[in-house]
């Protein structure tokens, strides 16, 4: 087996100092979080700018995780081939492209359609398109789609950038003239760590993308209305409802922050649960964004009838 290096370009550069950036943002905003929550609770100075500083860091470091991806993608991406196909790994992933399935090769694919196309080339080409005809079109590159070599099979194609393009060819079809030894199935095998198959489930990501937009909102509008809230909140009630206990008002965050911490234990749960039970790992997301939903709507109540006039 023969394995083939990238050809240099300046994706991993940009990935590189895109996170650089968002790191650097990150930081500056938990700096102004760390000093408007200092000192004792009932010093804390929360307000709409505290909201913005609070969504920045956490939205920054949604950023930051999925540029340190991109990257790390890129720097273990590789080819390799035997007399049986063509194999690409990145991450502990593996695409696997059976040599007597490859019909042509191409330079480019006209009219193909990408995803996400004003975030592509960061750190590499990636994701999956289609071809003109509708085709698959799978990309695994570091350079822009015209100027790939495009391995077409009748089902799908896959987009690659090895460094010598001429010789990978020469060495690729050199290898399906001397036929293949075993026969192989054209797939992608996902790597166990990151769990693909739980974040590629379309309920699961938008359930927990529409959770955790709740839950940001329910923050943001806590410090917005909380310089005109009383000091202290009504936060126990009797079975019919009346207020029985008061809490200082800072504590009404606990409700958010509770809810985040559900969602990302669920979150932790389903990953576990998803290959065993599809079923019940989508019911614990489902149950994390009725929390957000019921601690939304007790937090809202609360301040509502609480605000000074």
């Amino acid at each position: 087996m023969r394995r083939w290096n990238l050809q240099p370009a300046l994706g991993p550069w940009i990935a590189a100092a895109l996170l650089a950036l968002a790191l650097s943002g990150a930081a500056l905003a938990a700096t102004r979080l760390v000093r408007a929550f200092s000192g004792l609770p009932e010093s804390w100075r929360i307000d709409g700018e505290i909201a913005v500083w609070l969504i920045a860091c956490i939205l920054l470091l949604a950023v930051t995780g999925w540029l340190a991806y991109r990257l790390a993608g890129v720097l273990t991406l590789s080819y390799e081939l035997d007399r049986n196909g063509l194999y690409i790994r990145w991450l502990g992933n593996r695409a696997v492209v059976p040599l007597d399935q490859i019909t042509t090769i191409n330079i480019g694919a006209p009219g193909a359609r990408l995803p996400w196309p004003f975030l592509q080339g960061i750190g590499s080409y990636w994701g999956m398109g289609r071809t003109a005809d509708g085709r698959p079109l799978y990309l695994f590159a570091t350079r822009r789609l015209s100027r790939c070599l495009v391995v077409y099979t009748a089902s799908s194609a896959y987009a690659i950038s090895p460094r010598d393009q001429d010789a990978f060819v020469q060495d690729l079809e050199q290898r399906r003239s001397l036929g293949a030894t075993t026969s192989l199935l054209a797939q992608i095998e996902p790597g166990r760590a990151f769990s693909y198959a739980f974040w590629g489930d379309q309920f699961v990501s938008r359930v927990l993308m529409l959770a955790l937009l709740l839950n940001l909102a329910l923050l943001a509008y806590l410090c917005t209305r909380y310089p005109s809230l009383a000091p202290s909140l009504p936060m126990q009630f009797d079975f019919m409802g009346s207020a029985v206990g008061f809490r200082p008002k800072w504590q009404i965050f606990f409700l958010p922050f509770a809810g985040l911490g559900l969602l990302l234990l669920n979150a932790a749960l389903g990953i576990w649960l998803y290959h065993r039970e599809k079923t019940g790992a989508r019911l614990l997301q489902l149950s994390s964004l009725l929390v957000q939903l019921l601690f939304g709507i007790a937090c809202v109540t609360i301040a509502s009838g609480q605000a000074l006039s």
